[in-house]
């Protein structure tokens, strides 16, 4: 038997290629290899370099690669499958060509080709300066209001970064916006690294990120901001109500040629009357501010004061009777029960002023059937604003039939 093997082993092996050929070639007709470009970029991750070194610059995001697989791989393959690497670990500082690395997680396909092929990337040692934080203030604080020198903290920060942009840094500012301001200024805020030309430099980390910025808004002597209360007198109408009060501009600034006039001030200035006395409607007046002798107004002489004015919100427990509509000529209807009690929600003098006819309940028999029948009421209101909040009953048991039905005559 072996001897007949080893004669005849050139054969055998013929006829084993030649098989595996025919396999090959059916397996490839029904599942054909394809090799093409992968749609879209896949994302390049950088190992971190050796301790003591850092990446410098923006060395490229994304690249290209050609894959070869077969269709059946292709219909599923994804971006998350494909991985490009370049190993930073092993490097000496300064800047190079290094090779990108393609690795595939789906089995059966491979990567032929990238774009590019290798990256260009720069190494340098990791430096670390102490630099001072200063405030930048921009805008201007409200009319006749000043702003006290700004105070910072911390007052210096840590710059980490390469040694070739750290050097360049020489302060950290801090900006604040005081256009408008009439209070005092307290808030903590971003930094950003400046160099000497007052350019922002980037590339960079700060330790810590942002600081507390503190600046004093305040008017000069003789001068102050008071809230103005509105003086209302009178009553609105019966059934209405206040709702809301705002006065337009809600602060204003007073002057005296004596500053202690001016602080003796109890913080608030009140203006001229106006008058609610039977209101029904919300009111927009004008008002004067009410000031002592010596002080006067610096802007405006005088404030926009709004009143809202709104009916109170009531309910009200109606029993009306059940009207039949939509009946066939010559049916008669039957409810039970006939009469139904109404809750209705509404302004209170609307409700206090409700006709018999401003509220209906109708049963609608429009394509109901002979016999005993369920059907559920419906109100009609007619003032607006009114809401019906429950119908009891929810649904009204009626007969109807041909022969009109007999009244119940009293027992005497």
């Amino acid at each position: 038997m072996r001897r007949w093997l080893w004669d005849n082993f050139e054969n055998l092996l013929f006829a084993f290629l030649l098989a595996l050929s025919v396999w090959m070639a059916g397996v490839s007709a029904t599942d054909p290899i394809e090799e093409r470009e992968f749609p879209s970029s896949i994302p390049i991750s950088y190992t971190d370099p050796a301790d003591g070194l850092l990446l410098v610059g923006d060395p490229p995001a994304e690249g290209r690669v050609t894959v070869r697989a077969p269709s059946s791989v292709w219909q599923s393959l994804n971006a998350s499958e494909i991985q490009l690497r370049a190993n930073l670990s092993q490097l000496p500082a300064g800047s190079r060509l290094v090779p990108l690395v393609a690795s595939m997680a789906s089995t059966g396909a491979r990567v032929t080709g990238m774009d590019p092929e290798q990256v260009q990337i720069t190494l340098e040692a990791a430096s670390r300066r102490t630099v001072p934080v200063r405030p930048l203030v921009v805008g201007e604080p409200a009319t006749r209001y000043r702003a006290g020198t700004p105070q910072v903290s911390p007052s210096e920060v840590t710059v980490v970064g390469p040694a070739s942009i750290v050097e360049k840094i020489t302060e950290a500012v801090a900006p604040i916006d005081l256009t408008g301001a009439d209070q005092d200024v307290d808030a903590s805020v971003d930094l950003a690294a400046r160099d000497a030309s007052g350019e922002i430099v980037s590339g960079i980390d700060l330790e810590p990120v942002s600081a507390r910025v503190r600046i004093a808004v305040s008017l000069p002597g003789g001068f102050r901001s008071v809230a103005v209360l509105p003086s209302l007198t009178g009553q609105v109408a019966p059934g209405y109500r206040v709702s809301n009060v705002s006065v337009t501009p809600p602060t204003v600034v007073v002057f005296s040629g004596d500053p202690a006039a001016v602080e003796a001030l109890p913080g608030y200035v009140q203006t001229g009357p106006i008058a609610l006395t039977g209101a029904e409607a919300s009111i927009q007046q004008r008002a004067a501010v009410d000031l002592p002798q010596g002080i006067s107004l610096v802007d405006e002489q005088s404030v926009l004061v709004d009143v809202t004015i709104e009916p109170i919100l009531s309910s009200i427990s109606l029993t009306r009777p059940v009207e039949i509509v939509g009946l066939v000529s010559g049916l008669y209807a039957l409810p039970a029960p006939d009469v139904a009690n109404v809750i209705l929600d509404g302004p209170l003098p609307v409700l206090e002023g409700l006709q018999p006819s401003d509220v209906r309940v109708v049963l609608d028999l429009l394509g109901v059937g002979l016999g005993r029948r369920a059907v559920q009421p419906e109100v009609i209101v007619l003032p607006e604003g009114v809401t019906v909040r429950t119908i009891l009953p929810e649904w009204i048991e009626v007969v109807i039939s041909r022969t009109p039905f007999v009244t119940p005559t009293p027992i005497p």
